[in-house]
């Protein structure tokens, strides 16, 4: 929780990394940045003096992954992947900055927060990375492929979908999804090829029935794999209940910010402000 409207804490989803952040006044406008990783990472960035954070718990641990162009040096948990804070971030007109991810402030709702996009021109690296796997054959003529993955090009994927005004897409801000700017789209794996799953690391939390699977090179978030409950378990619901548990567990849950050219227009994001009641660490 927020100690006083002025003294922000925040910490990684797993609690390993601890910080906290004197802003002065009452968080009220964060930044968005539009270059490859911050994109793909969902951040929204605070800017404060490098006197006005402290890392309480962590800072030794944390991972750290080195941008192309002037994108800056990015923090996060190797553990559960959240990412926490950037250094030499280009701000605007060439200045750089020490940058803290509002997502990991506890106490926050990003939903309510203002968002101004910067003005950060292109360094010129920011291109796709090609899929080198075997594309999924699904049948349909109404498909079209999306390609994508992380930053540093490690894990990658491709995907089949429907035109974007029928996909299902989701965003919520319960503790986890709040951290990893989870805005997802839920294709069964039938559609989904994944390149790379040897560099992911998976976090799993309270009854490990779903991993958040993130790139351990460069820390971006990609996809979920859902584990479900014991089998044991399973095996004792009645047949309807099998039936829809295995259902569920065909479907590869990706975040939609890891995907190259989405017509963003097209999308119909469902919000679902329940917040983060009931996360402890």
């Amino acid at each position: 929780m927020m100690s006083s409207p002025e003294i922000y804490k925040g910490n990684c989803h797993c609690g390993q990394i601890r910080f906290n952040l004197d802003l002065q006044q009452p968080l009220r406008q964060v930044f968005s940045c539009p270059c490859s990783i911050c994109a793909k990472k969902g951040y929204l960035w605070i800017f404060p003096e490098e006197s006005q954070l402290q890392i309480t718990s962590g800072y030794q641990s944390m991972a750290t992954y080195t941008a192309n162009g002037r994108s800056g040096d990015h923090f996060f948990c190797p553990t559960c992947g959240a990412g926490i804070m950037a250094k030499n971030h280009m701000i605007h007109a060439g200045k750089s900055s020490t940058a803290v991810n509002a997502r990991a402030l506890c106490g926050v709702n990003p939903f309510t927060l203002e968002v101004e996009a910067l003005d950060c021109p292109s360094n010129g690296a920011d291109v796709p990375t090609p899929f080198s796997g075997q594309v999924a054959e699904v049948p349909g003529g109404n498909l079209k492929l999306y390609t994508g993955g992380c930053y540093c090009g490690a894990a990658t994927l491709a995907v089949k979908m429907k035109p974007w005004s029928e996909v299902e897409i989701k965003e919520d801000n319960c503790s986890i999804c709040q951290r990893n700017a989870n805005i997802c789209i839920y294709p069964h794996r039938d559609s989904v090829s994944i390149h790379g799953k040897e560099n992911t690391s998976e976090y799993l939390f309270q009854r490990r029935f779903n991993a958040h699977c993130f790139c351990r090179i460069c820390g971006v978030h990609v996809y979920m794999k859902l584990h479900g409950p014991p089998k044991a378990v399973v095996d004792k619901l009645p047949s309807e209940k099998q039936k829809m548990v295995r259902e569920l567990l065909a479907i590869v849950p990706i975040r939609l910010s890891v995907l190259d050219s989405v017509e963003w227009s097209d999308c119909h994001v469902k919000r679902s402000d329940e917040g983060t009641v009931g996360y402890v660490i």
